[in-house]
């Protein structure tokens, strides 16, 4: 009997023949411990023993290969954790995959030889023998136009890779193609490395090394939070997240400029109010963008999208170049291609006859007599007396936040975001000249303000209106919405382009508007727009100081609250405001 070929054996007592195969050491995590493969060819017969060890071996190294490939991709996949979302196979996106699929295999190669545990000279051997087959296979298939044969490993690697390829039959048939011939090249550069050759890893491979999008946005988020720049935050808050839903989560070495230019052409066919949109629907602000329901618009798309992107893009050159930022993008050149260039979203101020019907009606009436609906009634009036926004007044604390000067007496509103707050209101303002000290005038003192102050404090809420729940971190979403719609049912919502009425920002330009009209300059002191006053003769001379340089008005600091007051004071309505009740015990 000739000698057995490797691997096959006979058994001494019964003499079947066994297939008996040492696991390579690179497979041995694959098989929990074991460290042979031994099985019985269910055979005495010598002829039938070699036909089935042969269909055996050839399955057996089929398997290790295909089991060596999903330990390399597991390797490089590790740099690759997110999902690529592929929505158009291009000519461009497929080549991408195959030059991806090609990386991937020789990096895994190479990385094995450069382990503590490289090839053995009997693993070359098995790995030559399965390569050899494979391109075999993939050529007759490639050849033949075998799409089903190819789709295989083609899916295989898609899953392992994390792409979500959105294409059609005939589309996924070109790629299955390409892929096929990809795979063959690739197999030739493993060969040709089995034989000593010098086949370089892509420099794909690297690219995909680099650190993902989203490691590199979420880095920035936490960078700009130390800046101490809200107004902007809150804006860097919705790019970031956006530019990862439009672009896509990927590693930075892989970012190209038409990326960014997808991006921007993407964000301005989003319709105003997006993110509603988008979780009332279900759908990705990427999806919104395709149906081109409406269009972004100029002041919107300049302030926020393009003014965000600009500082991001040089922090990311500054402190990402060394692990694979392309130096290349830039914002250059963006420029707003749609048809909403002009404002719309301004609001205007009430006029006297919106304000009557507004402070004067039945239903303020109402809710002055209902001390449970009290809320209601303070909301509008603050809001006209202060020009103080929305979510300024609402988180406002009325255990440390409304009080009185010290040096002068004078209760003023304390607006700023260092205080103690609620437990579910993180408190923030516009800008740092946002925070300030705002007087209480003398009509909301008449009308009992201080009186439903001492009311809530002593019921020991930390919220100014509690009725008005806080959501998502915020007091004011509650309030803003109940006086929207407020307006809307009282027939005083307009909703004319940049001369609208739709909330309570609109008090803040009825306050400089009456004080326009009224011949009370510097104004905007109380509202937060300005704080370069430095006497009270000045205010009553009308004269303006708006020449002073920037260090000039640093050193000034805010004018104080009695002085403010004096400014406020001469602010006056022609309403005749409804009186509330005052606040019971068991409110």
């Amino acid at each position: 009997m000739p000698m057995l070929p490797t691997g096959l054996q006979r058994h001494r007592t019964s003499g079947t023949y066994y297939l008996r195969r040492r696991i390579p050491t690179d497979l041995l995590s694959c098989y929990r411990g074991r460290k042979e493969v031994v099985f019985s060819l269910r055979t005495k017969d010598y002829r039938t023993a070699l036909e089935r060890h042969r269909n055996e071996e050839s399955r057996l190294t089929a398997e290790w290969n295909q089991k060596r490939q999903h330990l390399a991709d597991s390797a490089a996949r590790e740099q690759v954790q997110a999902l690529v979302r592929i929505d158009a196979l291009t000519p461009e996106a497929i080549d991408a995959i195959c030059k991806h699929a090609e990386a991937a295999s020789l990096a895994g190669d190479e990385a094995r030889r450069e382990s503590e545990t490289p090839y053995t000279l009997e693993e070359i051997e098995d790995y030559r023998g399965g390569y050899a087959e494979a391109n075999s296979l993939l050529k007759a298939a490639v050849a033949l136009g075998d799409h089903d044969f190819l789709r295989g490993p083609l899916e295989q690697f898609l899953q392992l890779y994390r792409y979500r390829v959105n294409a059609s039959d005939a589309e996924m048939r070109r790629l299955a193609l390409a892929y096929g011939r990809a795979a063959i090249r690739t197999n030739e550069k493993l060969l040709n490395r089995y034989e000593g050759k010098d086949e370089p890893t892509p420099t794909l491979a690297r690219q995909l090394g680099t650190p993902m999008l989203s490691e590199v946005t979420q880095a920035y988020l936490e960078y700009y939070k130390k800046l101490d720049k809200p107004a902007m935050l809150r804006k860097v808050n919705t790019v970031m997240p956006l530019l990862l839903d439009i672009v896509g989560d990927k590693p930075i070495g892989s970012l190209r400029q038409t990326d960014l230019e997808d991006y921007f052409e993407a964000v301005q066919r989003l319709p105003p109010r997006w993110k509603d949109v988008c979780r009332q629907e279900g759908i990705s602000a990427r999806e919104l963008a395709a149906q081109h329901r409406a269009e972004m618009s100029k002041g919107t798309f300049d302030g926020t999208y393009l003014a965000a992107m600009a500082p991001f893009l040089r922090y990311c050159r500054r402190k990402w170049q060394d692990q694979g930022w392309p130096m290349s993008l830039t914002t250059e050149g963006v420029q707003y291609i749609g048809t909403r260039r002009e404002s719309e979203g301004g609001q205007r101020h009430f006029e006297q006859d919106e304000l009557k019907r507004l402070f004067e009606g039945a239903e303020m009436a109402a809710f002055a007599r209902d001390t449970s609906q009290a809320h209601k009634f303070w909301l509008p009036h603050l809001g006209l007396f202060t020009g103080a926004r929305v979510n300024e007044i609402c988180q406002l604390n009325p255990q440390t936040d409304i009080r009185a000067d010290v040096r002068s007496g004078v209760w003023f509103l304390d607006i700023t975001d260092d205080s103690e707050s609620h437990k579910h209101v993180e408190k923030s303002v516009k800008t740092a000249g946002s925070r300030r000290k705002v007087p209480i005038h003398p009509k909301l003192l008449e009308l009992g303000f201080l009186q439903y102050v001492e009311r809530v404090k002593a019921l020991g809420h930390t919220l100014l209106f509690p009725n008005f729940t806080p959501v998502a971190g915020k007091a004011s979403p509650k309030a803003r919405l109940w006086f929207s719609n407020f307006l809307r049912d009282i027939g005083l919502r307009d909703e004319t382009p940049n001369a609208r009425i739709v909330g309570m920002h609109a008090f803040r330009s009825t306050l400089l508007h009456q004080a326009m009209v009224q011949g009370v300059v510097n104004a905007e002191a109380i509202t937060g727009h300005t704080s370069n006053v430095t006497s009270i003769e000045k205010i009553q001379d009308g004269q303006l100081d708006q020449d002073a340089s920037p260090v000039v008005k640093k050193y000034r600091g805010e004018l104080p609250v009695d002085k403010k007051l004096e400014i406020l004071a001469r602010i006056a309505y022609d309403i005749a405001f409804h009186l509330p009740a005052a606040p019971g015990v068991a409110d």
